[in-house]
Formats: structure tokens, sequence, C-alpha cells
């Protein structure tokens, strides 16, 4: 597993899954709607900035996640915990 922590969480890529792909859908995605964070390296997905950098540019849009499951290999997980959410959810009565 590759990973790497953004400004809000934190993103997993399944590089084993990477091996079979031909979309190259997560770096097309970052290319056109993040910050072009990602590229490839030995057909599999690699920051192209320092971990660092990576934290402060991602604009954290998602893009690299949806384009894989849909049109990859479904191999990257966006983490972005919101401990608020349950107490938010409690407070609406949506949780006990």
């Amino acid at each position: 597993m590759y990973e790497f922590e953004i400004k809000t969480g934190k993103i997993t890529i399944d590089q084993d899954k990477c091996k079979d792909c031909t979309s190259f859908a997560c770096v097309k995605a970052c290319s056109a709607f993040g910050r072009q964070i990602l590229r490839l390296e030995g057909h599999k997905p690699i920051l192209s900035t320092s971990l660092d950098d990576a934290k402060r540019i991602c604009n954290e849009c998602l893009c690299c996640e949806l384009y894989c499951k849909f049109d990859g290999r479904d191999a990257v997980r966006i983490s972005l915990p919101m401990p608020e959410l349950v107490e938010y959810r409690r407070k609406m009565g949506l949780e006990k």
C-alpha cells in the first residue's frame, strides 16, 4: 500500500491493483481537476512532489478516487475523518 497524508486526511493506493491498469485514471484526474500531485513510475501512481508539499497543495477534490473507481482498478481510497459528524448526527436525532 502506498499512503500519504493530505490536509484533512489520507490517500491510500493499492499499487498491486495498478499493475493491470491501462487507464491511469487517478493520475489523469489529478492532472485535470487536482493539483498534479500524482505521476506514474513503473506503471504505478506515486507522488510527484514531497510528502510535505502533497499535504499542503492537494485540493482534496476526491477525483483520483472517483475516476479510479469508475475508469481504473478501484485502487484509491481517500480517508477524511470527521469526528464531529457523530455528534452532529446525534443532535439531529439520526444516531442514538
